[in-house]
């Protein structure tokens, strides 16, 4: 009963459609009309520019980081490492198949973000480090944001002894599901059609 509550909590939670509400709301328009078709910080701010692109950042992570740090320890006293887990699965699951939009959201890569803060902090911290290095060199967000997302795993495995296994299967679900939502992306990177950032 614990796992599906956490998982009910985690995707309500995630599937909040920030960037499609905030775009309608600024500019009465759909981000997933234009550009990558995705509700997600990157494409907003291509509809609404850079300003807004970091709100819809922030609050995207907000919907990963909340639900895993804040919620799960008031409400599960049992297997917390577990309920949290599932929540952060869930919370990118819910941003990308929003339940209040169609079930069509974002890539999930900001809400994973904040899930992966709350869960740990210092493989996040080393995992934005290799965003920040493939991005410089790509000038693309999709590249840095798979390899990021595999690195997290892989770090919170190596940074610490003794990690539980659960943790590292979680980052590893969502790794592969962040690469999942990037398939278009990667199929033009490619065919080099990837637009770049700047």
């Amino acid at each position: 009963m614990s796992s599906y509550l956490a998982a009910l909590i985690g995707y309500v939670i995630g599937g909040i459609p920030t960037g499609i509400w905030i775009s309608k709301l600024v500019a009465g328009k759909d981000p997933r009309a234009v550009g990558s078709g995705s509700s997600g910080a990157t494409n907003v701010s291509r509809v609404l520019g850079k300003k807004w692109g970091v709100v819809v950042l922030l609050l995207d992570a907000l919907k990963g980081f909340a639900p895993v740090y804040w919620l799960a320890p008031l409400i599960f006293t049992e297997d917390l490492q577990g309920a949290q887990v599932i929540m952060a699965c869930c919370a990118v699951m819910g941003h990308v198949f929003t339940p209040y939009a169609n079930f069509k959201g974002g890539k999930g890569v900001a809400t994973a973000a904040g899930a992966m803060a709350a869960v740990d902090p210092l493989a996040l911290l080393f995992s934005l480090g290799v965003w920040v290095v493939v991005f410089v060199v790509t000038r693309r967000v999709s590249p840095a944001s798979m390899l990021a997302a595999i690195a997290f795993p892989v770090l919170m495995w190596r940074l610490h002894d003794g990690v539980p296994l659960i943790r590292v299967l979680g980052g590893v679900v969502i790794a592969v599901f962040l690469v999942y939502t990037h398939r278009q992306n990667i199929l033009r990177l490619f065919q080099g059609s990837e637009p770049r950032f700047f």
